[in-house]
């Protein structure tokens, strides 16, 4: 299916956002990209230079790249004004100063700030403010602003929202640091998420990628809808480790959405299955994009323990769509590819299984052995590097490895800008304690019920991370809602998890729906159409967050036994509400009024409690046998209709 042989990336030019270089310009960026991967490594693999060193030293990626690859207007689209060389100065300048003062500024950030921590701390963030309106869009920006003229002047806030105005220099000083800046968000992805960023783009230019499609088509292209089937597989196989929903949808979906439409898939179905593929691939585990990395630094709990509890949940929402798919399908008598358009799955693996060699290092180390993120991404790459020389098609050569350096430190700008965008905004939560106060307000909105908290939650996350990156979306929504949802009763791994999903959903939610774009793009399909079949197909998905806080079951919390009935019941009812989505079960189309029933069914089979479980299974028997009665009614009048016409005649 696809040519396992080509290069993905020419070393002779750079292009990102309307910019190209050449020549000596190109050359020089690749050496900074090179130097910034190999760097990272060595730090995390061999000597720290310390956390504030690490931090300061990863945002220099962004200070110096960005300014180069996005224009901070388009009459600059294909060539360097003098201020993004100006912006890159200063980024380097404050930088410096930073490892220079970083031990002495430690004792005196929010407290005795020195006249040139003021100076570089306002140099740095005007020029983090005006490189995430470039890299990632005025949305984060928006948000900081506002919090910082609150932040300046909240003592003239009206009603409760007064509150204690701080001091210019107290504001700066705090916020340049790691307290700030510097803080959580911009050290994780430092670490975990830079990483594997890196470890993607390893698995892709060894062709992973084209392996992953392959696979994908072999297991699934026979089915009906087949094309449909394999976008979910190879959404789920490279979401995970790329993170970004577009992302995702350009890569998978530039195949997969011209084939389901050339088998007979609607353009608007077609890309709305692959934005709703491709965002579940941010929710699948074992990497979980950047997600699982800053829930465990939240959380504070085992890496590992984030994969396990994140895997039943993922594979419920896989398992809709793939339901959705396959009912879509039958409904308009689709089958699925010929067997000589496909390749083989023995072939397939023979040939390129060593490339699922990594990803089983990667996670037999972080499940088996629970070393760090940071060990277990080494381990698979070096694994990776090693099993790629097996065939000469997926051997990372050097000019492999540099290409893989550039695409892994592109990928990551809009991680590395939103990460510090969002530390100033935890910072700003944390000086001026709007955190415990949202969360307080959510509590006393929600009069203490928790079904009413959680659905307050789920708006005020998909309204704060419509137009955001799922990593600054996940980062802003948990920083203030979390702990409200912990305060009424809920633990915080499953609060993380419901907010996570829902930073993830936003990407598919109408009226923005960012994913929808790119997809309906390619589909040649209206964006907010698919928006509006994306979010009807991704229904599941809006249900599941609400299941892992009421059935800690789905995150493998609980006996066996309670564990297999809640999967088992779960499953049936995920099933029921595909049914009810597409309007068609057992060869023949359901009645709108059966439809809304089985809606029913499906969420009393999702809701925790063996009455609601077993009314939920009567529903659906009857259900199934009313509509068998009524297909046989059917039949009957079709033949006796048919018998009196041949009378006739």
């Amino acid at each position: 299916m696809t040519d396992a042989g080509r290069e993905t990336d020419d070393t002779s030019s750079i292009s990102t956002a309307g910019r190209s270089f050449a020549g000596w310009q190109a050359h020089a960026i690749m050496g900074f990209c090179i130097l910034a991967a190999v760097s990272h490594i060595y730090w995390l693999g061999m000597h720290s230079p310390g956390v504030l060193n690490l931090r300061a030293a990863h945002l220099v990626i962004g200070l110096v790249l960005i300014p180069l690859f996005y224009a901070g207007w388009s009459t600059a689209n294909h060539r360097v004004h003098w201020s993004d060389l100006l912006l890159i100065a200063g980024g380097l300048a404050a930088t410096a100063y930073v490892i220079v003062e970083g031990p002495q500024m430690i004792f005196r950030y929010g407290v005795r700030p020195t006249d040139w921590d003021l100076v570089f701390g306002v140099i740095v963030m005007g020029i983090v403010l005006e490189l995430t309106r470039r890299a990632v869009g005025w949305a984060l920006v928006i948000i900081v602003l506002v919090m910082l003229v609150y932040a300046l002047f909240g003592s003239h806030a009206p009603g409760i929202l007064v509150n204690r105005s701080f001091s210019w220099e107290r504001t700066v000083s705090f916020l340049f640091s790691m307290d700030g800046l510097y803080g959580i968000p911009l050290g994780v992805s430092s670490t975990y998420i830079y990483l594997f960023v890196l470890f993607g783009a390893m698995l892709q230019h060894s062709r992973a990628g084209d392996f992953y499609m392959d696979l994908a088509y072999s297991v699934a292209g026979r089915a009906r809808g087949g094309p449909g089937k394999v976008s979910i597989f190879a959404s789920a196989l490279m979401g995970t480790v790329s993170g970004t929903g577009i992302g995702n949808v350009v890569t998978t979906g530039a195949l997969t959405i011209p084939l389901m439409k050339r088998t007979g898939f609607r353009p608007t179905f077609a890309a709305a299955v692959e934005a709703v593929a491709s965002t579940g691939g941010q929710i699948m585990p074992p990497i979980m994009g950047a997600g699982a990395f800053l829930m465990a630094e939240f959380v504070r709990v085992p890496y590992g323990d984030i994969v396990i509890a994140a895997m039943i949940p993922a594979l419920l929402y896989f398992l809709s769509v793939y339901l959705i798919v396959d009912l879509e399908a039958a409904r308009l008598g689709l089958s699925g590819m010929p067997g000589n358009q496909l390749p083989k799955a023995r072939v397939v693996l023979k040939a390129w299984g060593h490339l699922l060699i990594p990803i089983f290092v990667l996670v037999w180390m972080l499940a088996v052995e629970t070393v760090s993120p940071i060990r277990a991404a080494l381990f698979s790459m070096g694994a990776l590097l090693i099993v790629s020389w097996i065939r000469v098609e997926s051997r990372l050569s050097p000019k492999r490895l540099a290409d893989t350096a550039i695409q892994g430190t592109k990928g990551s700008l809009e991680v590395i800008i939103s990460c510090a965008a969002a530390g100033l905004i935890m910072g700003l939560l944390s000086l001026t304690g709007t955190g415990l106060r949202l969360s307080a307000w959510v509590a006393d909105i929600s009069g203490g019920s928790m079904i009413l908290a959680l659905v307050l939650t789920m708006i005020v996350t998909i309204i704060l991370s419509m137009g955001l990156p799922t990593t600054a979306a996940y980062i802003v929504s948990a920083s203030v809602l979390a702990p409200a949802l912990n305060n009424l009763g809920v633990e915080l791994l499953p609060a993380h998890l419901f907010i996570f999903y829902f930073a993830c959903l936003s990407g598919i939610t109408p009226p923005v729906a960012l994913v929808a774009i790119p997809a309906g793009s390619i589909a040649g399909a209206n964006p907010f159409a698919v928006g509006v079949k994306a979010f009807q197909l991704a229904l599941a998905g809006f249900i599941i967050p609400f299941m892992i806080v009421y059935s800690p079951e789905l995150i493998l919390h609980g006996s066996v036994v309670n564990i297999v009935i809640a999967v088992m019941t779960a499953i049936v009812g995920v099933w029921a509400l595909a049914v009810a989505v597409i309007g068609f079960v057992l060869d023949r189309p359901v009645h709108w009024a059966i439809r809304g029933l089985f809606a029913v069914a499906a969420l009393a089979l999702i809701a925790p409690g063996w009455l609601t479980d077993l009314a939920g299974v009567g529903v659906i028997v009857i259900l199934i046998l009313a509509h068998r009665m009524g297909a046989a009614a059917s039949a009957r009048v079709d033949t006796s209709s048919n018998r009196a016409i041949k009378e006739q005649r």
